[in-house]
């Protein structure tokens, strides 16, 4: 589609393909879709040719279109030798939107204390994911006892870590005590968006709701095509 008078580039006097430089305009990295300036007219959502630069385009980049009739291509983007922007980025990242969990307490049975999502572009055939989950917990208990930290990608875990605590009140100071762990998965066709989970247990009772009780997720997702 063509928003503005473009007849004088479709050159009718001459029969082939035509090649032209554009400027994008717009550019949606997760659809494509676009617009591109071509001598003062405006094309609006022109075809490219596959590529994984396709993501990389933003307003300002300069590309090659070739023609022929009144259909347009986008072919890449044009960058002359020692250009700083040579050899764009072709991947994509996407982290997480969890935040910190507070004032929690542990059950006997694994429970995901905090969560957050990745969303994942339409484009995407292939996500390396990894998480790392961190907590402070205080054991409000009378006995030993030990909690359980694991994360989760999408509801499955990976490794995790278990750790003592001593008795509430022990003149060593350990009923308070801090845990981590992580894990990575590599998942195709990971749909709309990936979620991520820091689950807690205790072992050998309910602990009861802490103030100073704290969790968190964070992840880091990497995205290519690979259709």
């Amino acid at each position: 589609m063509i928003t503005d008078n473009l007849a004088p580039l479709f050159d009718q006097g001459q029969a082939g393909v035509r090649f032209r430089q554009g400027t994008i305009l717009t550019w949606d990295a997760n659809t494509g879709a676009n617009t591109v300036d071509l001598a003062g007219g405006t094309l609006v959502n022109v075809p490219m040719i596959n590529t994984g630069e396709a993501i990389a385009l933003k307003a300002g980049h300069v590309v090659g279109l070739l023609g022929q009739g009144g259909t347009w291509w986008i072919i890449g983007r044009i960058t002359p030798p020692n250009d700083p922007n040579f050899a764009g980025a072709s991947v994509a990242f996407g982290t997480d939107n969890a935040g910190t969990a507070t004032n929690f307490g542990l059950s006997t049975s694994p429970v995901n204390v905090i969560s957050g999502t990745i969303a994942v572009p339409s484009w995407v055939d292939e996500a390396v994911v990894l998480a790392v989950g961190n907590c402070q917990l205080t054991n409000p208990t009378a006995v030993i006892d030990f909690a359980t930290i694991q994360v989760s990608i999408n509801g499955v875990g990976g490794g995790g870590v278990q750790t003592g605590f001593a008795p509430l009140g022990n003149a060593s100071g350990n009923y308070v005590g801090a845990m981590a762990t992580s894990s990575r998965a590599i998942i195709s066709s990971p749909g709309s968006t990936i979620t991520v989970a820091t689950t807690l247990n205790s072992q050998g009772a309910a602990w009861g709701v802490q103030a100073s009780n704290r969790a968190n997720v964070d992840a880091i997702a990497v995205f290519r095509s690979i259709a």
